[in-house]
């Protein structure tokens, strides 16, 4: 069954006591990869840790690949929600310190799904994808409200097609670094100054910001 067939016969939650029951689910996977590692992720340990019954979880999720894709759902939410934020809360703030909040911003909303990307990914091949375009949208926005003389076309066609390229990959190498060598301050830091050091290229003499 592929994703899209997985994710049209999944029984959509009606009820408070059924929304708890996909909730509960959810959340369950996260204790079987911290009790398990991700490749002992199965229906039954999913069942038994969410407090449900295979069968219940089966009215919801006909495999795992379901599981996985609204796992997905629920992270793209997440991310859609950083993003909106801190579009809303820095429109009128210089390039770099909109690039500083929103990376940082992006980096914790992936750390607590670290362990599972590998496999969310998987399930759902065409979340980087969407990810990417997400951050072109973005950066595009943040670009047009910048002072009409402070970047060229030509810089900004350079700037928007490596920023979003660059965030995407720093802020999941961040998410996974904070859970080994790096602390998760640590690892944000170095993908905040990784970006504002690129940034700060097409300023000349400008006072940086690292």
């Amino acid at each position: 069954m592929t994703t899209a067939q997985s994710t049209l016969t999944r029984r959509e939650p009606k009820q408070q006591r059924s929304r708890r029951t996909v909730d509960d689910v959810l959340a369950a996977v996260q204790l079987v990869v911290k009790r398990h590692g991700t490749r002992a992720i199965t229906t039954n340990r999913i069942a038994e840790a969410a407090g449900v019954s295979i069968g219940s979880l089966y009215q919801y999720f006909p495999d795992k690949r379901a599981i996985f894709t609204a796992l997905h759902e629920q992270h793209v939410d997440d991310v859609r929600q950083v993003i909106e934020q801190t579009t809303d809360a820095y429109s009128s703030a210089p390039l770099e310190e909109f690039a500083r909040e929103l990376v940082h911003g992006l980096v914790n909303a992936h750390v607590d799904i670290a362990e599972l990307h590998e496999v969310v990914s998987s399930a759902v091949p065409q979340s980087a994808l969407g990810f990417r375009n997400a951050l072109h949208d973005t950066f595009g926005r943040a670009l047009s409200r910048a002072d009409q003389d402070r970047y060229s076309l030509d810089e900004t066609e350079r700037m928007l097609f490596v920023l979003p390229r660059m965030v995407e990959s720093l802020v999941h190498g961040a998410a996974h670094q904070a859970r080994a060598a790096l602390s998760r301050d640590g690892a944000t830091s170095e993908a905040i100054r990784t970006v504002l050091v690129y940034v700060n290229s097409f300023q000349g003499n400008a006072q940086k910001h690292y």
